[in-house]
């Protein structure tokens, strides 16, 4: 049997609320009772939305809690509890266990090279010397798959992408070559392509050095292909856990359907988001936590917390756990698409290029000519239909959207129902670019953090002619409703809501302006599956009723093709491929092309049920 690297016995965590650690009434739960087996060799997954105790477990263990938090249970590692060491033992234990953090940008340091920043630990806990660490280094930069590791040793974290900074995040979590792996949603953020690099990585990795993998995510999706082991959280308390085959075969908690039920997947018809929101850490009920959101619920489910059921391969919390029932049969495939190609189009795009310039020095030096961001693009958007704009991070998506809204310089025409908007004058031009709104990816950073909700959307009433107090109330109550929000947000400011909801407010901030266009800009790729299913629903929604029209940018292939009626590959600033939906995914042209979409979930990877339609 494999050894097993980490074991969580009953493990909790209280954290301080605003009050501080000195009353214990002011203490909140915020993980119960978890069970959990890391083995040596094995990739185990915590899967859960955002607020499920994920991240939490992973610091408990690490002992890296903020000051004042309360931690129970046990935390096993080679037979020696972690919790019971003092601060001394833990850091010279540190060095046996790895974590990869979810944003390496702001995990490594800005003023260090990433050779200094990978040798440090291995220098630490062996007491190598600088060179010795340093030749360490460069083997560890080409394990992880860093070109010329030699010569990229003492360069800076900015000089890296996306992609490579996860690489060098994870050679300096292997520079003491450990015997557990955290890696806590390595891949959010990064396209699908790198994003299945990574993973392979990090399952070669596993292997090649019999570490112990915990994978955190709230995509079940990213599980399928690598785990051996899973265990699924809500709102902090395990709801199903076991073999990862086992589980994809046939999952039993309402909860564990409902996620797959959310996750995009090419072919699909219907998205099902959650209904409601997962309860705050002071306010959770008695029984079952999931009951106030499941559909299935009975008065046994609030009176305590259920007994795990099963067959000793998976086990759930639920006492009505679900059948099985085909992915196929649940999440019906979608049909053909039938939206024409447009005839008089709102949007035209006509041989548009930017160029950002030279990339001379901060103090001079030769101004070398550039490749354009975006180059010679051409595109059309009729009234109603949704565009989609794919590709890998730097290949000009988000550049494309930011000409169309006017932001950036362009050559070239756009032309909005057939007026350049390069020729007009400025008064018109402003009250035409208002036809043309946008939603960015971080609702947090889009939203002004000192006004409130319904001074955020008043705001752009009022742009549009409307001053009338009473008026702007009722109009922004309207509008809150309309993307599915409790009229009552109005008074609270945007760190007082969730994720999920500061995204719908974005949204009822562009139909303020009444637009015709609206340019998503990677808008779910910072949600939960769930939250994103809910989004994703919202938008199709409105195109249908007020026949608007998306620019829909995003690198996640499955989301847009649920969503968009064509898809436009960008690729280097250049449009690769341009056809319907359908033609995309079941016959792409372009090998490119036909590699996104390999990357993506497809429908029937995985067996489901709908809560409700069972």
């Amino acid at each position: 049997m494999t050894g097993v690297v980490l074991s969580l016995r009953q493990l909790g965590v209280e954290l301080a609320g605003r009050d501080g650690p000195r009353l214990a009434s002011n203490m909140a739960p915020v993980l119960e009772g978890l069970d959990l087996e890391v083995r040596e060799g094995e990739m185990t997954a915590l899967v859960g939305e955002s607020g499920s105790g994920k991240t939490i477990a992973a610091l408990a263990v690490m002992r890296l809690l903020p000051p004042g938090a309360r931690i129970t249970g046990q935390a096993l590692f080679g037979g020696e509890d972690l919790l019971g060491l003092d601060e001394r033992q833990m850091r010279a234990r540190r060095g046996s266990v790895g974590m990869v953090f979810q944003n390496p940008l702001s995990a490594l340091n800005p003023s260090m090279t990433i050779g200094r920043q990978v040798a440090e630990g291995h220098r630490l806990h062996t007491g190598a010397s600088a060179q010795a660490a340093r030749r360490h280094a460069v083997d560890l930069l080409g394990e992880v798959g860093i070109p010329d590791p030699a010569r990229r040793l003492d360069e800076y974290p900015h000089q890296f992408s996306g992609g490579q900074r996860q690489r060098v995040m994870i050679a300096a979590a292997l520079a003491c070559n450990p015997k557990l792996l955290i890696a806590d949603e390595p891949t959010t953020g990064l396209d699908p392509l790198v994003a299945r690099q990574i993973l392979d990585l990090l399952a070669k990795l596993q292997r090649d050095h019999r570490m112990g993998l915990l994978f955190i995510t709230h995509d079940l999706s990213l599980v399928e292909r690598h785990a051996q082991r899973l265990c699924v959280l809500y709102a902090g308390r395990a709801v199903e856990w076991g073999e990862a085959p086992a589980f994809f075969a046939r999952p039993r908690h309402p909860y564990s359907h409902a996620l797959l039920a959310a996750v995009p997947r090419l072919g699909q018809a219907t998205l099902r988001g959650i209904a409601g929101t997962m309860p705050d850490p002071g306010h959770r009920p008695h029984g079952c936590r999931f009951a106030p959101r499941c559909p299935q619920r009975q008065d046994a489910c609030t009176r305590a917390y259920p007994p795990p059921v099963g067959d000793g391969r998976t086990q759930a919390a639920c006492l009505f756990p679900l059948g099985e029932i085909p992915v196929a049969a649940a999440l019906p495939e979608a049909p053909a698409a039938t939206t024409p190609l447009p005839g008089s189009a709102l949007l035209q795009m006509q041989s548009v290029t930017i160029r950002y310039g030279s990339r001379a020095g901060l103090l001079g030096g030769s101004k070398a000519a550039v490749a354009p961001s975006l180059d010679d693009v051409s595109l059309e958007l009729a009234r109603g239909e949704c565009l989609g704009i794919v590709g890998e991070s730097g290949s000009g998506k988000s550049t494309l959207g930011r000409a169309i809204l006017h932001m950036l310089r362009y050559e070239g025409r756009i032309l909005l129902d057939g007026r350049a908007l390069g020729d007009l004058s400025p008064g018109d031009r402003r009250r035409e670019r208002r036809r043309v709104q946008v939603v960015f990816q971080d609702p947090r950073e889009s939203l002004n953090p000192r006004l409130r909700i319904g001074a955020i959307i008043a705001e752009a009433l009022q742009l549009g002619g409307q001053h009338d107090r009473d008026s702007l109330r009722r109009q922004t109550d309207a509008l809150l409703e309309r993307v599915g929000l409790n009229a009552a947000l109005a008074g609270r400011l945007p760190n007082a809501i969730s994720g999920g909801q500061a995204q719908r407010v974005a949204v009822a901030r562009a139909l303020a302006a009444r637009p015709d266009i609206i340019v998503l800009d990677e808008p779910t790729s910072a949600l939960d599956v769930s939250t994103q299913a809910m989004l994703l629903n919202l938008l199709r929604d409105l195109s249908r009723h007020e026949q608007l029209a998306y620019v829909m940018i995003s690198h996640d292939i499955a989301a847009i093709a649920w969503l968009a009626d064509r898809i436009a590959v960008l690729r280097a600033g250049r449009i690769v491929e341009l056809a319907t939906t359908d033609q995309l995914v079941n016959h792409p042209r372009d090998p490119y092309s036909a590699s996104l979409v390999a990357s993506a979930p497809r429908l029937g990877a995985a067996t489901i049920t709908v809560p409700g339609e069972a």
